[in-house]
């Protein structure tokens, strides 16, 4: 059994900046706003010290249950207190201690769990009141940090981690250190769910897992972290990753909706496959188009996934397509799946297009292979002549993967025009029976070497 520890307190007292210092990382969209934090977010503790996995769950507040959303909020945290074998109620220093504090600490008693109370924000304080009226709380373990200098966390760890997994999880195991995890990491695909507000990300993923795992509500901009979650299909495992829907530019946004924007960018950066998903009901606009250029540029495998199909009749079904290969033709190469995730239809095939996405983006190509094909596509149709000459294409090899590159070497090559290249990369894909991912090429001339300098 893995232990799990959860971060439990008012909002904006520093539960994501406590989880991103525990973890090492910064996964969790911290902001000096409340309510910022809504879906669970999971990450492992990271320490020298320590020589097994422990998961830490940051949660959202447990003093806002004013709208639907943030009730929904409230429930998922009550989920991850149930999950939890420890719990971290955080308080503020600077704020003192406050009437919902006495509220929370009741209701984490009912679960009867050890808690250990954190004071965060410790930094600066030379009122000891502050401090010292949190013990009316009545809970025996009481630690003081100071997250955002990174005070106090280590000792955390050293002080209390260590000897309350030596108490309870002694009789286990411990032949899994630390080294081992980034092995194990290795091996996931990480998928990254893209697509405009309200298209129905987290709708999408709750029904792959079968759980009410992400807040789901007809409001747009309901999530606004990206939040990742562990799965295992057929034997491989996966790392779903809800973003944010990525809205229009607008000058009146918000920082935490700019935020939001920036943390869904840099999860297409770490994905190995995006799905990028377009609500049936709504036209393909302009927004889509810019996510779409985005992940190619990205070089990352892609799924295109149109949601909420079950709502349009044969005829709209029809021209949806016929719209869809005129605005998407650039994303020829992509697998395309018309599926209801509020009610599981073709969810699950979405699996096999994006196992054969990550698998492709690696492949490993010979230089023959590659030459051959080129040659294949030359005598097919040749390359145009320059001034008088024309250009030749004499080998090619891989550069790299992730995306697939490939290198063609050549006299006269930065003279090509796009559209030959076009033809290029298109033979290539159908040659090569590459789906799912892009593929780059890069032109390279050879120097003749009795040209004068």
């Amino acid at each position: 059994m893995t232990p799990i520890i959860v971060l439990i307190g008012r909002t904006n007292v520093g539960k994501s900046t406590i989880f991103n210092c525990l973890t090492k990382s910064r996964n969790a969209l911290v902001a000096n706003h409340p309510g910022v934090t809504r879906d669970r977010q999971y990450g492992y503790c990271k320490s020298e010290d320590l020589n097994r996995k422990i998961i830490l769950i940051d949660t959202a507040g447990l003093d806002i249950k004013s709208n639907e959303i943030e009730k929904k909020a409230y429930e998922q945290t009550l989920i991850a207190i149930q999950e939890s074998h420890l719990i971290l109620f955080i308080v503020d220093a600077r704020d003192g201690l406050m009437p919902q504090e006495f509220e929370i600490s009741k209701k984490i008693r009912q679960y009867e769990k050890k808690t250990i109370l954190i004071i965060n924000k410790i930094d600066g304080i030379n009122n000891t009141f502050n401090i010292n009226e949190f013990y009316s709380l009545g809970f025996n373990k009481i630690h003081k940090v100071s997250a955002s200098h990174n005070q106090g966390i280590n000792t955390l760890i050293i002080k209390y981690f260590i000897p309350w997994i030596n108490l309870e999880f002694k009789k286990e195991k411990k032949t899994i250190l630390n080294y081992q995890y980034s092995e194990i990491k290795k091996l996931e695909t990480k998928i990254a769910f893209i697509g405009r507000p309200n298209v129905g990300k987290s709708t999408l993923i709750n029904s792959i897992l079968k759980e009410e795992r992400m807040i789901t509500c007809n409001t747009p901009g309901t999530t606004l972290d990206s939040v990742s979650t562990p799965i295992k299909y057929n034997n491989n495992n996966y790392i779903l990753i809800d973003t944010a829907g990525a809205s229009r530019k607008n000058k009146n946004l918000s920082i935490i909706e700019k935020f939001s924007i920036i943390k869904t960018l840099q999860s297409i950066e770490k994905s190995n496959v995006i799905l990028l998903m377009i609500d049936a009901c709504n036209k393909i606009c302009s927004q889509d188009l810019l996510l779409s250029d985005f992940i190619l540029k990205s070089g990352k495998g892609i799924v295109i996934v149109i949601n909420k199909w079950d709502r349009l009749n044969y005829s709209e079904k029809k021209q949806f397509k016929e719209t869809i290969k005129n605005k998407l033709k650039f994303l020829f190469f992509s697998r395309i799946h018309f599926i209801s995730a509020l009610y599981q239809k073709g969810i699950f095939q979405l699996f096999k297009s994006i196992h054969e996405a990550h698998e492709d983006s690696k492949k490993t190509i010979s230089t023959s292979i590659l030459t051959k094909t080129m040659h294949m596509a030359i005598k097919k149709h040749q390359p145009p002549i320059i001034k008088g000459r024309r250009i030749k294409l004499k080998y090619a090899h891989l550069g790299s993967s992730h995306p697939p590159k490939i290198i063609i070497h050549g006299n006269q090559v930065t003279y090509l025009s796009s559209p030959y290249k076009r033809y290029l990369i298109n033979f290539f894909y159908n040659s090569l029976q590459i789906k799912g991912t892009p593929i780059k090429i890069q032109f390279k001339d050879n120097i003749n070497p009795y040209t004068k300098k």
